[in-house]
């Protein structure tokens, strides 16, 4: 079985499986809460105010899926699936933070996309702490939106737009 096709299996038996999963008490018998449903945000991420000619077409599905009754780390799966929409072959990473109901930080990754040509799409999983929000760092310089990879020429800052849909709430959407 090919790698995307297992990622994508994966995927899908990690949804069918958080749609069934009731809800359990915790050890120490304490029930843990399950998190409020969030629907799915759009946010359309521009590079830098420099840049005048954008590409564009680089879609990132990101996916909490979470398992009510499990410790954090096991109840937790980040499923971040990257698909290239554009006319040119792109590589770029990027740094992604989450946060609580409090907005105190959980977790934060460095995502590569891998060289992507037209077309094609990577797929990620994590492990990760159970969050409501989501933030991709802008301020980073050395990845998405300070550098990128477009038909194997580095580009610094990158001219690459992202599409970003995630079942957790966007930090700073553009």
């Amino acid at each position: 079985m090919s790698k995307t096709c297992t990622a994508a299996f994966t995927a899908f038996a990690l949804l069918a499986g958080a749609s069934t999963a009731q809800a359990a008490s915790s050890p120490g018998g304490k029930d843990k809460p399950t998190p409020p449903s969030i629907s799915v945000q759009r946010a359309s991420l521009q590079p830098l105010a420099a840049i005048t000619e954008r590409i564009g077409g680089l879609r990132i599905l990101i996916t909490q899926v979470n398992f009510p009754g499990v410790p954090d780390r096991s109840a937790c799966r980040f499923v971040i699936r990257v698909v290239n929409e554009g006319r040119e072959t792109v590589a770029a990473h990027t740094l992604l933070h989450t946060y609580d109901a409090a907005q105190a930080e959980l977790n934060t990754w460095m995502v590569p996309t891998g060289t992507l040509a037209p077309g094609q799409s990577a797929e990620r999983l994590y492990s990760c702490k159970t969050a409501q929000y989501l933030l991709l760092d802008r301020q980073n310089m050395s990845g998405w939106p300070g550098r990128c990879t477009i038909n194997g020429e580095e580009r610094a800052p990158c001219p690459l737009s992202l599409s970003v849909e995630a079942n957790l709430n966007l930090i700073a959407k553009d």
